[in-house]
């Protein structure tokens, strides 16, 4: 039985246009004529008009349907994952809107009509996020945001005290708070040490979310601080007096160039760069120097530091510092 296109058209819901134009690129041509020259199409034409049609529902353009068509298929598994991991981008696009929505309705709930700063505020600590995080990262942080419950305010008001009160980052207090600041950032990204160095980027980088959080560099530093003095009571088991004396008078000084080495080097770890390529082996060389500059430039209680770090996993929770990164700084240092 052979249809026209007219016939065709109308029982696959198509356009006799679009046949047409499928005719004219040759991605279905019909196998027949009829005398007067109407386009006829058999049953393997159908069959072809119903693999074109299976394959556009999966937002495939027309000259990628016809190699595929030509060639069997064969690169269809491939084709498949790829729509699988577009719609799963989609969906975190979606569930990350769904949740910036949320956020704008409860503003509105709560306090009528935003304000014009608010609403900027708003925008830019999205565009902010997106410079930093992908979609899925963007939901990960909302949702766990929200199952928490809360925005870390109650954690600010006290940094603000301690500060206002000029209290020193190696107080109790301060350390209590650093402890406490850390563990609900780590809550926020999932306990991902990549993630929370790319908060501690952001944070650090962009003056308008310091408007926003009320957080600026020198709060965090403050934070980063009163964290590194913790560590150190943690190091006094493994060095001795005198050490710890050195310690004291050069490790915190140090503290506040890791932070955007590890940011630098865990993004050059996420993008593969190889580990003897010339950016990497040019951080590999500022971690050496920070390393030994931290320990009063004494290799053996370099060592020391090294081998503590190892042993004790509260030295590395909140650091950004993991085996992966470790491996990747050893491969470049071994490459210098």
């Amino acid at each position: 039985m052979l249809l026209k296109i007219g016939q065709l058209a109308r029982r696959s819901g198509l356009s006799v246009r679009a046949l047409r134009h499928y005719d004219d690129i040759a991605l279905l041509t019909p196998s027949a004529r009829s005398d007067n020259g109407y386009r006829l199409y058999d049953s393997a034409d159908v069959a072809r008009l119903y693999r074109i049609q299976a394959l556009r529902r999966l937002d495939l353009p027309l000259t990628q349907i016809q190699a595929m068509l030509a060639d069997g298929g064969a690169s269809l598994p491939q084709v498949v994952e790829q729509q699988i991991a577009s719609l799963e981008r989609q969906i975190a696009q979606a569930s990350a809107l769904h949740g910036h929505l949320r956020q704008l309705q409860a503003q509105l709930a709560e306090r009528h009509e935003p304000s014009m700063d608010n609403w900027l505020a708003a925008l830019e600590r999205m565009a902010a996020s997106a410079r930093y995080f992908t979609d899925a990262e963007l939901h990960t942080l909302t949702t766990r945001r929200q199952q928490r419950n809360g925005d870390n305010a109650h954690l600010t008001s006290t940094l603000h005290d301690l500060m206002g009160r000029g209290v020193k980052p190696d107080s109790l207090e301060a350390g209590a708070l650093a402890q406490s600041w850390i563990a609900a950032l780590l809550d926020d990204v999932g306990g991902d040490e990549a993630m929370l160095m790319k908060l501690y980027a952001m944070n650090w980088n962009e003056p308008t979310l310091h408007m926003l959080s009320g957080v600026d560099r020198t709060a965090m530093q403050f934070i980063s601080h009163a964290m590194a003095h913790r560590r150190l009571a943690i190091y006094a088991a493994y060095c001795s007096k005198a050490e710890m004396v050195l310690l004291r008078q050069h490790y915190v000084k140090q503290t506040d160039a890791w932070p955007i080495l590890i940011c630098a080097l865990r993004d050059h770890l996420a993008r593969d760069t190889p580990p003897a390529s010339a950016d990497v082996q040019a951080l590999a060389r500022q971690w050496q120097a920070l390393s030994l500059a931290k320990a009063a430039g004494d290799p053996a209680l370099q060592a020391k530091l090294r081998h503590a770090f190892e042993q004790e996993s509260e030295l590395r929770v909140g650091s950004g510092i993991d085996a992966p990164l470790i491996a990747y700084v050893r491969e470049a240092v071994q490459s210098l």
